[in-house]
Order: C-alpha cells, then sequence, then structure tokens
C-alpha cells in the first residue's frame, strides 16, 4: 500500500515544479492524477501556495480514513457540497488557476464559472513520468505477473484452439496470480493468422491454423501501475516469409533498445525505427513506444514528433511492428526502465 510519506514526496515535488512555472493554484480532477497525488481515485484537488485541499463525496470518506487520519497526509480532506470548490477559489482571491488538459466545452464550462484566467499544464502528467522506487517496485511486480501470463500464453496458443478459449486461459492466469484487473481494464489483445496483420485485433471464436502467427499483447496491474507486453507465437511450421520477418522485428527492437540513453530525443528513437523499416520496404503503423504507469499509454511518447527527451527514472514500452495486410502481422514489445543512464528490460 502506498504510504503517506510518498505522496508528501509527489505533492512536493508539483509545488516545486509550479512555482518554477509561476503557477501558485492548480485545478486537478482527472482520476489518474487524483490518483498519483492523493492515494485514491475520487475526488478534487485544488493546490494553492498556503494550503493543499481534497474535496470528496460524503460516501467515500471511508474511503480515504487509513490515510488521512493521522498526521503526515498532504491534503485538508473535505466533504464536497455543490459549489464548495468555486467558494474556496473566490475566498482565496485566486485570479490565475492552473487547470489539466480538457476538452475545449469543459474549458469553456469552467472559466465561465469561475471568472478567473485559466492556464492549462501538464505538470501532473510530466511528474508522472519520472517514477518513484516505490512506482518502479509496482511496474516491476506488475511486469511479473504479465510475464506468468505470457508463460501460459505460450503454453495454450497451439493449432485447433480457438482464439477465445486461449484468451479466457491466459486472462484467468494473470488475475490468479495477482492482477487487479483484467489486462488494459478492457482485456488483451490476441489475433492469429490474417487477423494478426490488424493492430487492435481482438479475440474472435476462429480456431488457430497450423503455420500460422499469433499476436498476444497482454498485460497486468499491481498497486495501480500497469504492465504492457506482446509476443508473437508461431503455430507449428512457419514459412521463410514470416520467419525472415520475425527475425528482424526481433532484431530491430534490440537495435532499438541499445540507442536508449538518458537525454536521447523520443522522437529520435523512432525515426530510427521508421527509416530502418523503409529501408527494407515496410511501413511501421504506430508508435515505438509509449510511458506506463496508472495508465497503459501515458509519457513519455515514443512516436513522431513527440517533443519529449529520455530522462532517468522513466519507464516505456519499445514495440516495433511490421504487418503485411490481408497475410499476418509480427510484433515483439518489452517494458524499459531507465534508470542511472541504464537500460533494464522488466518484461524479458
Amino acid at each position: 500500500m502506498i504510504t503517506r510519506y510518498e505522496l508528501k514526496k509527489r505533492v512536493k515535488r508539483l509545488h516545486s515544479s509550479m512555482e518554477k512555472k509561476g503557477i501558485n493554484s492548480f485545478l486537478i480532477s482527472n482520476p489518474r492524477n487524483v490518483e498519483y497525488l492523493t492515494g485514491r481515485d475520487t475526488g478534487r484537488i485544488l493546490l494553492t501556495k498556503d494550503k493543499d485541499f481534497l474535496w470528496v463525496k460524503e460516501l467515500y470518506l471511508d474511503i480515504y480514513s487509513d490515510l488521512y487520519s493521522s498526521s503526515g497526509y498532504p491534503f485538508d480532506v473535505e466533504v464536497y457540497e455543490k459549489n464548495s470548490i468555486k467558494r474556496k477559489i473566490k475566498r482565496s482571491r485566486i485570479r490565475k488557476l492552473a487547470v489539466e488538459n480538457l476538452n475545449f466545452l469543459d474549458y469553456d464550462k469552467l472559466k465561465k464559472e469561475l471568472g478567473i484566467n485559466l492556464v492549462v499544464t501538464d505538470l501532473v502528467e510530466k511528474q508522472r513520468a519520472i517514477k518513484s522506487r516505490y512506482e518502479i517496485e509496482s511496474l516491476r511486480r506488475s511486469a511479473h505477473i504479465a510475464m506468468k501470463g505470457m508463460k501460459k500464453a505460450f503454453e495454450v496458443v497451439r493449432e485447433g484452439v480457438r482464439e477465445m478459449d486461449a484468451l479466457s486461459e491466459i486472462e484467468y492466469e494473470i488475475r490468479k496470480r495477482g492482477s487487479e484487473s483484467p489486462p488494459f481494464e478492457s482485456g488483451m489483445l490476441l489475433a492469429s493468422g490474417k487477423n494478426s496483420a490488424n493492430i487492435h485485433a481482438r479475440a474472435s471464436w476462429m480456431r488457430i491454423k497450423k503455420g500460422s502467427l499469433v499476436v498476444v499483447d497482454l498485460g497486468a496491474r499491481y498497486n495501480g501501475y500497469f504492465s504492457d507486453m506482446t509476443r508473437t507465437i508461431e503455430v507449428g511450421k512457419i514459412n521463410a516469409e514470416k520467419r525472415k520477418i520475425m527475425e528482424y522485428v526481433r532484431e530491430i527492437q534490440d537495435e532499438t533498445i541499445d540507442r536508449i540513453e538518458v537525454g536521447v530525443k523520443a522522437e529520435d528513437i523512432h525515426n530510427f525505427v521508421e527509416r530502418e523499416m523503409e529501408k527494407r520496404g515496410y511501413r511501421f503503423y504506430h508508435s515505438t513506444g509509449h510511458g506506463i504507469g496508472l495508465k497503459v499509454h501515458e509519457l513519455p511518447n515514443i512516436g513522431p514528433e513527440s517533443g519529449d527527451i529520455l530522462k532517468d527514472g522513466m519507464v516505456f514500452t519499445i514495440e516495433p511492428g511490421i504487418y503485411i495486410p490481408e497475410k499476418f502481422g509480427v510484433r515483439f514489445e518489452d517494458m524499459i526502465l531507465l534508470k542511472r543512464n541504464r537500460v533494464e528490460i522488466l518484461t524479458r
């Protein structure tokens, strides 16, 4: 379980970032950001220079009680009532308020309700990209559970088995091993034959055929932290074209991981993969990877025009793939921890 000390460190780091950006007040409502700062995924937060507030519905006070009932919790916890946040903002004479990325309608509504200047920022998301020791250990445990699920995949993915039957056994294994939710909450991906060329294909009732490739994309969740890994499994003897692409995708993944170090631009990592595939006559249809933590996809974005820089403490995936429409697809994905400028593969 997360400690008050861990939460206090997170809030302190965020205040430091706010100060550097000239931000005095910050309203936070995104459930994952709330969970990151409070230890639970419900409520609304207002950070100010003098005091930090958390509003929750009366029904949920018990959910937080183990955290705020003794000293060291970084928030004053109050019961949410209609307009209670608005009143607090007005009483505090806040004239400029930082908010998270909102859609246009929510931004416009909030601006009209409060009647003050709003500044959109992704400070929390950027902080979440750098993992603490607690987070790294949670991700490591999550990855360990995912690997148990993948081991089961290699046992049950075979000729004649229906995709959905294989999936159900794998997901059961993941939950049995301690995952707090099904993979990615909405379930894992498993696709065989020509369906494996569909990047986000879901399992069907089709039976797996001999000589086919099966893309298995799964993960677990531990202490709220997700894992994500992909393997392409060969069923029986595969032809030379499939073998060649299987070997090449593994090779390009290894070469990409070798290029990872602190200070490298994330888009440069992606551009390398894209260029190498184009040299072989293939198109690359998705990003090379993504950060992973309280969400399956978060910063950094290892993709084109990313703007993110790889930093110490980041955890992200590297997942090159080649897809031949109406024939087959190949993808390999692993979780990477960049720590003390050294690369550790958490899912291999």
